[in-house]
């Protein structure tokens, strides 16, 4: 990755977020502009972001370090001044937006709104959880919707029963006629459905002939921001009803169906594939064999991803640490993953720094029913060797599409 911000333990995610948001389609200057006044907190307290990265440097060796705790104050003020950043440059790209639409100019005020919702999206994700990170996260969401519409980029809005409540999810069709191979994708953590088409996931399963359905999980986008359901460690209670709805389709070929899923989504899609024999396929971009990736995401401080003991608690709807690692126990592929029958395709970086390796490894080893089994990881040579290959995404999306593509017959 790019050195933006001192390399640390504590700065991993702030580097790693910038990274991801031009994958998301923000533009460089963008993010420079959007990290302005955070890069002017880090310059008038050099000295201690100099520190973290003397006694806990980023060797992007997937292994966690942590920053002493009498310089991590510094580090965390700096939180907010990130975040307010991104909501400025993303409103400003939003005023922008705004002017163009008014002149007619759907085409260039979409592709504005669109890097509008990228900027706020990643504000969201890095914000603690206060009222501001829920408006945050419906403003991010209304962008997305607006550049959808004015880029003539169409979906189906559908909703999964689950709960005596309905998970909102987006259908979005593969050209053509007859009835094509599909797609379910789980989020991640920090993710919304609006996510997979900010990244192209979406784009890229669709140029190769299959059709997606992508839905708000159980304590992830609109499930966890306006219906208040949490993270469910049995993601087959709500995988079945959502593959029952997209199989209850005229337009989907029920023999292929593939489940992906990314960040938090590996585990969900290996879980949902393993309890469901009607996939096709499964891929699982980053893989998560078992229990949440710790609160601070391996970077030793708490707080700077959006995830301190406070936030993570509402994630997981738990009120306190001994009930956190009880619930944390249960997201676990053990009991299930031999059951996995479908082809599996796990893709992870090599220098993960949230999701170690080793995940990955025990998922291809312990699946050992599967149809056929494939393991990429992606190394600094490559590009995109940190988490679900965020860093550098462009040659991963093209290769885990493709792979899909091919186990799907599409």
């Amino acid at each position: 990755m790019l050195e933006i911000i001192p390399f640390s333990a504590a700065t991993y995610w702030l580097n790693y977020a910038a990274h991801n948001a031009t994958c998301a389609g923000a533009s460089v200057s963008d993010i420079a502009r959007a990290m302005r006044p955070y890069l002017a907190h880090v310059e008038s307290n050099r000295e201690v972001f100099e520190r973290a990265k003397a006694v806990a440097p980023l060797d992007f060796d997937g292994k966690p370090a942590s920053v002493p705790p009498e310089i991590l104050p510094v580090l965390l003020e700096g939180n907010p001044i990130w975040c307010q950043g991104w909501l400025d440059e993303g409103e400003r790209l939003a005023a922008t937006a705004d002017e163009f639409a008014a002149n007619g100019a759907r085409q260039t005020a979409g592709d504005i709104y669109r890097r509008a919702a990228v900027l706020t999206t990643y504000a969201e994700w890095t914000m603690l959880l206060s009222p501001e990170k829920y408006a945050a996260f419906d403003r991010g969401r209304e962008l997305s919707l607006k550049a959808m519409d004015l880029l003539y980029e169409r979906f189906e809005a559908v909703r999964i029963p689950f709960q005596g409540v309905e998970l909102e999810g987006m259908f979005w069709p593969a050209p053509g006629e007859g009835r094509k191979p599909a797609a379910l994708c789980f989020n991640g953590l920090h993710s919304s459905m609006e996510w997979f088409w900010q990244v192209g996931l979406i784009r890229e399963l669709n140029r190769r002939g299959i059709s997606v359905l992508a839905f708000d999980c159980p304590g992830s986008g609109t499930s966890r921001f306006h219906l208040g359901v949490h993270m469910e460690p049995e993601t087959e209670r709500y995988a079945r009803p959502a593959l029952d709805v997209l199989l209850a389709r005229g337009d989907v070929d029920p023999d292929r169906v593939a489940a992906v899923g990314c960040s938090f989504g590996g585990y969900r899609t290996v879980r949902a594939a393993a309890t469901d024999p009607r996939y096709r396929a499964c891929l699982a971009w980053g893989a998560l064999y078992g229990t949440a990736p710790s609160s601070d995401g391996g970077s030793g401080s708490s707080g700077m991803n959006g995830l301190d003991a406070r936030t993570t608690a509402w994630f997981f709807g738990v009120n306190d640490a001994e009930e956190g690692a009880r619930k944390l126990a249960k997201f676990t592929l053990a009991p299930v993953i031999a059951e996995l029958a479908c082809d599996l395709v796990v893709f992870h970086g090599a220098a993960d720094m949230q999701v170690p390796v080793a995940h990955a490894h025990q998922v291809i080893a312990e699946a050992t029913g599967a149809r056929s089994k494939e393991l990429h990881i992606y190394t600094a040579e490559d590009g995109g060797e940190q988490h679900c290959h965020l860093d550098n995404l462009g040659t991963a999306l093209g290769h885990m599409t493709d792979r899909v593509a091919a186990l799907l017959a599409a």
